[in-house]
């Protein structure tokens, strides 16, 4: 197979990432030649390695696509997704993906960092599928959710809960309330103490008297 037609075959397929098993099997050649025509399709800037033995197809990946099919399951979120639905002035070097599973984070791909970090099974929730982009990514409630999770406060801008606000107040409270994580509830209720939300805050502050939460 020539590599223009191997490229178009991942094209169609959509694969964001592949294996070198997996190319093996598409181009059904010997090891050896598998792994010597992904050497020059990456020297040729056709292909990408985001890691060892992992290759994206640069004309038509993006960082975020390629960071969120790499480990599963994990999704895009804190500060990532914001700036994916435009509810942060940030401009992030690093893709953030969560997950229940570790994995080392990368340098460099498509100039960009990848970060993983590790959350707590029970806090796989509140993302989605984005099938327009190809990406699995938080709901922008989750990505808030997220960053207090981990303590990252300082990647959230807080003009999202003014009025308007740009983000749903109810789905953000119920988010909170389902993570049954003490910093994360303490965290949603900090904010909306500054803005008009005591009314849809009160459920929040009866959860927070609550026992058996995650610290």
């Amino acid at each position: 197979m020539q590599t223009g037609a191997f490229v178009k075959a991942l094209n169609e397929s959509r694969m964001p990432v592949f294996t070198f098993n997996e190319a093996l099997k598409m181009l059904q050649m010997p090891r050896a030649y598998t792994r010597l025509f992904l050497h020059r399709a990456v020297k040729n800037n056709l292909l990408g390695r985001a890691e060892r033995g992992l290759y994206y197809v640069k004309e038509r990946s993006n960082e975020y696509e390629v960071a969120s099919h790499m480990l599963y399951p994990s999704y895009i979120s804190m500060v990532s997704a914001l700036r994916y639905y435009g509810l942060t002035t940030q401009i992030p070097n690093t893709v953030y993906v969560l997950s229940p599973e570790r994995h080392r984070n990368l340098k460099n791909v498509m100039g960009f960092s990848i970060t993983f970090r590790q959350i707590r099974p029970e806090m796989m929730f509140g993302y989605h599928k984005d099938d327009d982009s190809n990406i699995f990514i938080a709901d922008p409630e989750k990505a808030i959710v997220d960053i207090l999770y981990f303590k990252d406060v300082n990647d959230l801008d807080m003009d999202v809960l003014e009025e308007p606000p740009r983000i749903d107040v109810d789905k953000l409270i119920g988010y909170a309330e389902k993570s049954r994580d003490r910093k994360v509830i303490t965290g949603v209720l900090d904010l909306l103490s500054g803005y008009r939300y005591r009314k849809q805050a009160k459920k929040l502050v009866a959860c927070a008297r609550e026992g058996g939460f995650y610290d």
